[in-house]
């Protein structure tokens, strides 16, 4: 359990979000996407949490542990966009890859020539 929370519905959603940096971090997003149950059912306490202190003001030290658990859980979201941007590029250059791939034949001089321009006929093997 993250001892920096000392309420112990923030230091579960904390742990929570540690893992998943974690996850993110190493490039296993399948992984950190089975936390989305531990994940959400940790921030609907943590929102029962605040809401229990909100007419009246919550203290300095949860006001703080509030800001840490926003700053954790949007490096995590930087980490997904990131893993997201690198997919995005990865499919764009193997999508490049199969355009620019040549699917014809050679003439007698080397030069290309695709099946759709191709004259004369061709022996195949049978």
């Amino acid at each position: 359990m993250n001892s920096y929370f000392k309420d112990p519905v923030f230091a579960r959603l904390a742990d929570v979000l540690e893992q998943e940096k974690a996850l993110l971090q190493s490039g296993r997003a399948a992984e950190a996407a089975s936390l989305i149950g531990d994940k959400m059912r940790a921030l609907q306490d943590f929102e029962a949490n605040i809401e229990i202190d909100g007419e009246l003001g919550a203290p300095l030290q949860k006001r703080q542990a509030i800001k840490k658990i926003v700053q954790m859980a949007e490096e995590n979201a930087a980490h997904m966009d990131a893993i997201r941007n690198g997919l995005r590029h990865a499919i764009r250059r193997l999508e490049s890859l199969n355009d620019s791939a040549f699917v014809g034949s050679y003439g007698r001089g080397g030069a290309q020539l695709s099946f759709t321009n191709a004259t004369g006929s061709y022996n195949r093997k049978g």
